[in-house]
């Protein structure tokens, strides 16, 4: 997947674009320009699974892939309808939808993109974005792709899991870095648009890592007639 560019159309008539490179090398510099940038330090709020020392790295790399967007939509109300368009090099996609279900989308990429050592492990599904995706179609991409994994791994010797625990145990790990990182967010928002599209997001996730069977089961009549 080639670089992913998200442009918002507000109401207003105002734009903005974000562009996010899924094979990125994440560079932790930044340019504060006298803004307050306590929200993303290491140690403000940092998740119990982090294994990042402050020495090595001043701020949380997951805070830090949203920081631009997070930034600009601090003011912003979630119910606040918007255009969007999704733009890769093979296609364009469009969704006109509130304000938290954009950003979602936008955050679920940025942080999977990261070099947070827990969110970076979504790397691979950043690889063929999807956009607005719903709670099935995040399901069975991540069922998929860690399947193929698994295959790859009996392929080179290696144990595979073909039960699927690791994923019940990745987003354990997941769920305490985003409570966290909403925690961050409270301080640095002043209406609802980053909390309540990171909530959703949390949202999915949880309901991932509590239903994993049930929602893996609705696929049985897609699938047991084909392939």
């Amino acid at each position: 997947m080639d670089k992913v560019t998200y442009r918002l159309c507000l109401e207003s008539g105002q734009e903005y674009s974000f562009t996010i490179d899924p094979r990125r090398n994440f560079d932790e510099l930044v340019e504060t320009d006298g803004r307050s940038l306590d929200w993303v330090q290491l140690e403000c709020h940092k998740c119990d699974n982090c294994p990042l020392a402050p020495a090595q790295h001043p701020y949380c790399p997951a805070a830090l892939s949203i920081l631009q967007v997070a930034e600009r939509f601090d003011s912003d109300l979630s119910i606040e309808r918007v255009d969007c368009w999704v733009e890769t090099e093979e296609r364009t996609y469009y969704k006109n939808t509130d304000l938290q279900s954009c950003l979602r989308s936008v955050f679920g990429l940025a942080m999977s993109t990261s070099s947070c050592p827990v969110l970076s492990r979504l790397r691979p599904m950043a690889y063929f974005h999807l956009p607005f995706a719903t709670l099935e179609e995040t399901m069975f991409r991540l069922s998929t792709t860690y399947l193929l994994k698994q295959h790859l791994a009996a392929k080179t010797g290696r144990t595979p899991d073909w039960g699927l625990k690791g994923i019940g145990e990745l987003y354990q790990e997941l769920g305490q870095v985003n409570r966290q990182l909403l925690q961050r967010l409270r301080i640095a928002s002043r209406e609802d648009a980053n909390i309540n599209a990171l909530q959703s997001y949390i949202s999915i996730s949880t309901l991932v890592g509590m239903s994993l069977d049930d929602i893996l089961a609705d696929y049985i009549p897609i699938l047991e007639n084909g392939m």
